[in-house]
């Protein structure tokens, strides 16, 4: 099963470098810039619990100052 979430990255002067980290059973699939407000990420893992570690490790990104979730799609089954 592939839980996946559009996020928002907010921050100053976080450079889209800087987002490409390593999500272990995530993985970020588009990243895009956000005028004003920063990024807009496209972020696919293997559970929730991953995708939730993943944003954890954004948000600990320095220079991040939110992580916003805009969107969650989990599969039916």
């Amino acid at each position: 099963m592939i839980v996946s979430s559009l996020i928002l990255i907010s921050g100053k002067n976080i450079k889209k470098e800087a987002l490409m980290i390593s999500l272990s059973n995530a993985k970020q699939l588009v990243t895009g810039s956000a005028p004003g407000f920063g990024w807009v990420l496209h972020v696919a893992a293997n559970t929730v619990n991953d995708l939730g570690k993943a944003i954890l490790a954004f948000a600990k990104i320095p220079g991040v100052e939110s992580v916003t979730t805009l969107a969650f799609r989990k599969p039916t089954e």
